[in-house]
């Protein structure tokens, strides 16, 4: 029978070879690591649902056209809006992720540097 061997959860491997460990500072860099990735799938989520929105509305606005002429205005509206609100999204995230790069030295930092 062989024995099973044990991990060790409080950072033993990584002192042994000459690597600062804490537990309190890892769990520390966990929360806020956690905490940006929770603001950038909000922010996705959001406009998802948002968007999810405007394209189920599509059916019934093109439903209520009477002439080709409204159904190619509201084809036209609902496109620039896509564009616009994706573009916007693609700015907003983009500020949402140059600040978790910005954060990220001090996150990571490990215990001792």
């Amino acid at each position: 029978m062989t024995e099973k061997s044990r991990k060790s959860t409080s950072g033993e491997e990584l002192q042994a070879l000459g690597i600062p460990f804490n537990v309190e500072a890892m769990a520390g860099m966990n929360q806020k690591f956690y905490k940006m990735m929770m603001t950038c799938n909000e922010e996705l989520m959001a406009f998802g649902n948002n968007r999810l929105k405007e394209d189920m509305d599509m059916p019934q606005k093109l439903a209520g056209c009477k002439t080709p002429q409204e159904m190619m205005g509201v084809c036209l509206g609902f496109y620039q809006t896509a564009v616009k609100q994706y573009a916007d999204e693609a700015g907003e995230l983009t500020r949402i992720c140059t600040e978790m790069s910005a954060e990220a030295p001090e996150i990571f930092k490990l215990p001792g540097d």
